[in-house]
């Protein structure tokens, strides 16, 4: 496989997390960017690299399902971040008005470990489907893997402080719901490009 296609191949996978990245930095507001940044590089490349390893070993027993379900499962879990992001943050603000009328607060922290898990496998999905192509192929998978992992790592970190940017240039009620709604139509997107839409 040429540096090209290996290089495409990373940018391609590693949009969807580098989007998550800048819409979870957009709803937080611990100002912890560079702790923020740091953990969705870890996760979000390092769930890049562990998915196509995945793949390759799924491949011989799943074969087709693979390939056909991997935009269905990524749109239904970061349509189900997003929903819990909008609901989190919408009902937190309204109990912090009803208590004192302060300025509405946001989500909890997005960027915590144990939140980073599902969107960093609904971002690496189809990295997955990468992996099976790969074995399906015979091409090799480490240097693909490694290299997805990598620009992925780096887009999410750059994901996170173009967020907090962004975030500082705005109300936190719009960028609240915002950084919910971002992710869901990531997922929709997701969804139109595996109906071919897009």
């Amino acid at each position: 496989m040429s540096f090209v296609a290996v290089l495409l191949i990373a940018v391609g996978v590693s949009i969807d997390a580098f989007a998550v990245s800048v819409s979870g930095a957009l709803c937080d507001r611990t100002g912890r960017k560079i702790r923020n940044a740091a953990w969705a590089a870890l996760f979000f490349g390092g769930f890049q690299i562990l998915m196509p390893l995945l793949g390759l070993a799924a491949a011989a027993l799943l074969q087709n399902v693979v390939r056909t379900m991997d935009h269905w499962l990524a749109f239904a879990l970061l349509g189900f971040v997003g929903g819990k992001m909008i609901f989190e943050g919408l009902r937190k603000e309204e109990e912090k008005a009803e208590k004192d009328g302060a300025e509405p607060c946001c989500p909890p922290d997005f960027f915590a470990p144990r939140a980073l898990f599902l969107p960093a496998i609904a971002t690496s999905l189809d990295a997955l489907a990468v992996g099976a192509g790969l074995a399906f192929a015979g091409s090799g998978i480490w240097i693909p893997a490694l290299a997805m992992g990598v620009v992925t790592a780096a887009a999410s970190a750059i994901g996170v402080l173009i967020g907090v940017r962004l975030g500082s240039l705005a109300g936190e009620r719009v960028m609240m719901v915002i950084g919910g709604c971002a992710i869901v139509l990531i997922g929709l997107k997701i969804l139109l490009e595996h109906l071919g839409i897009l």
